[in-house]
């Protein structure tokens, strides 16, 4: 493959990967605007399993969820809360992608803070 191609192929998927978080903040704002969400509120992010995902649901309303590529999920949930102006803590900064496979981390969940079912 040229340089030209490679180039071409990395600002590609660069593309797709803004585009895919552009469209996982709009619909976090659609949802924030839906459920009445005051100043101030914001969503919880969390890479999860499947299997969390239940948990998740049981606890929270509503509970948006994005499963992008592996290879990217790492990098989108990095800029979904660079977006949201959410810094990474020590454990999520310190995350690579084999900890992710690892631990069946495949999806990015969203959920209110405030709501919390009982």
């Amino acid at each position: 493959m040229s340089n030209e191609k490679a180039l071409g192929a990395g600002a590609e998927a660069q593309q797709r990967l803004t585009s895919q978080v552009n469209m996982f903040i709009f619909d976090l704002k659609n949802e924030a605007v839906e459920h009445g969400f005051k100043t101030g509120e914001s969503w919880n992010l969390e890479m999860v399993s499947d299997a969390e995902i239940t948990g998740l649901k049981r606890s929270h309303h509503p509970v948006i969820l994005l499963r992008p590529k592996p290879d990217t999920l790492l990098k989108v949930y990095q800029q979904v809360k660079e977006k949201l102006q959410q810094a990474l803590n020590k454990t999520e900064d310190a995350f690579t992608e084999i900890d992710l496979v690892r631990d069946g981390k495949i999806n990015i969940a969203a959920y209110p803070s405030r709501i919390s079912r009982k």
